[in-house]
């Protein structure tokens, strides 16, 4: 395999598009009217223009995927997106075995996260 890359099928590509450049800070790659490919950090994501918003679940304890953006300061990431409009999903940042992470929705109702690592 090669490198591996997150495909995302959002409502509608130019808000995302907006969200994910200019809120998150990915770069864009290439753009098309049915597609864009962004890059964070080494990593691609290509999104594709659906139809309607993403399916609520319970995220944590429902099978979905999520993009994981690390961030080398959590706390000080989540109070500048909150400044942006951008919606977490728990009051205060949670802990597994590997760092702290923050889970938010984007225009979509897409759930991803952002992660620092314990160092």
């Amino acid at each position: 395999m090669k490198n591996p890359l997150t495909l995302l099928v959002v409502n509608n590509l130019k808000e995302s598009l907006q969200f994910y450049t200019k809120t998150l800070g990915l770069i864009l790659v290439e753009e098309h009217a049915d597609c864009i490919k962004l890059k964070a950090g080494e990593h691609e994501v290509i999104m594709f223009q659906g139809t309607m918003g993403a399916t609520h679940y319970d995220h944590g304890y429902n099978s979905n995927s999520s993009l994981v953006l690390t961030v080398s300061n959590l706390d000080e990431k989540i109070n500048e997106l909150k400044s942006k409009g951008v919606v977490f999903i728990h009051k205060s940042p949670n802990e597994n075995r590997w760092g702290r992470y923050a889970a938010f929705k984007d225009p979509s109702g897409i759930v991803n996260e952002l992660m620092e690592f314990f160092t």
